[in-house]
């Protein structure tokens, strides 16, 4: 398969040709959203959904509990929905706890202090977490607690959900919720969460899939051999769902930092160049910068301050020899959804 076809046929599955109807749609198609970045994991929700949609818009389905932020992947904060927190831990759980090396005991009393406090005080901040634990002896330092919050987070325990109130300015909070208890164990969660990455990410290699999943390769590897008559493989290792077609080439478009369509695959080659892929990033300090898309391909970066008493003018920076063709148009999208247009 072709560059320009991979392109094409990723453009549908990340829904960045044919927009989802709800917020919460997107979020069902690519699985996990990385939000790290937790404006820029917004607006990769806002730029996939049909509409004008605001940023208010996307912050309801975390008021209302349809969407939570929750490091499912990678020790890194991804938008799902609640229901699937569960499928993914199942695959990745484990992995990620031992990085965090966090003894079982201690978690288990941080357990018991975050339901007792959110039964007793109701809407609960991170801050206020991370303080009750340091007051009952649990952590040493905020950084202790942190860790420890988000090792339950790893458990399966808690997430972030509703969405701080904020008087000025873009909202970056969320307050802490309980996580539904995980649903009836798949046969193969590896292979089923191949499937769940393939249906929103594809055509992409046992190799992506590992990268996105932070699964070893051997792994990932073996789940494609078990759900290959579930696959289509096109001869050259990558993969797809059976459903799945390309897509008119779409216009040019803003994406977010942290971007799925730039970040969740090994091999970035596809839609960038070599030094634009240096320019974009991941950087050495691990920043992915937001990225200017048309037909499939980063032809720029763009940067706007969501800052209080921003104006909120965005800043393009093409590439060479690329045009401003649809940039414009492009940036006043973001803009609306944030709210200065």
């Amino acid at each position: 398969m072709d560059a320009a076809e991979v392109r094409s046929r990723r453009l549908r599955s990340h829904l960045l040709a044919e927009s989802a109807a709800t917020v919460t749609d997107v979020a069902g198609r690519l699985f996990a959203v990385q939000a790290q970045d937790f404006a820029a994991g917004r607006w990769a929700l806002g730029i996939r959904t049909s509409g004008e949609v605001t940023v208010g818009e996307v912050d309801r389905a975390f008021d209302d509990g349809r969407l939570v932020r929750a490091w499912t992947q990678r020790g890194t904060l991804h938008i799902v929905e609640p229901a699937a927190v569960g499928a993914i831990l199942a695959v990745t759980g484990e992995r990620q706890a031992r990085a965090y090396g966090i003894d079982a005991e201690v978690l288990d009393r941080g357990e018991r202090v975050f339901r007792t406090v959110l039964a007793a005080a109701g809407p609960l901040t991170r801050a206020a977490f991370v303080d009750a634990l340091q007051r009952d002896g649990i952590a040493g330092s905020v950084t202790a607690g942190s860790r420890i919050l988000t090792a339950l987070s790893i458990r399966g325990v808690l997430a972030l959900g509703p969405v701080v109130p904020r008087e000025e300015g873009v909202a970056r909070e969320q307050y802490l919720v309980a996580l539904p208890p995980p649903g009836a164990a798949s046969e193969d969660p590896t292979a089923d969460l191949l499937i769940a990455y393939l249906r929103g990410h594809g055509p992409a290699s046992s190799s992506d899939f590992a990268w996105w999943a932070g699964l070893p390769a051997g792994a990932a590897r073996a789940a494609a051999d078990r759900a290959e008559e579930r696959l289509i493989s096109f001869g050259d290792g990558l993969l797809a769902l059976p459903d799945t077609g390309g897509a008119t080439l779409v216009g040019t478009v803003a994406l977010p930092a942290f971007d799925e369509y730039v970040l969740s695959y090994a091999d970035r080659s596809v839609g960038m160049g070599a030094g634009d892929r240096l320019t974009v990033g991941p950087t050495a300090n691990g920043m992915v910068r937001p990225v200017l898309l048309r037909g499939g391909v980063a032809v720029g970066t763009w940067a706007l301050s969501l800052a209080a008493g921003s104006r909120g003018i965005p800043e393009a920076t093409l590439f060479p020899a690329e045009s401003d063709a649809g940039v414009s148009e492009a940036l006043a999208r973001v803009r609306g959804f944030f709210g200065f247009a």
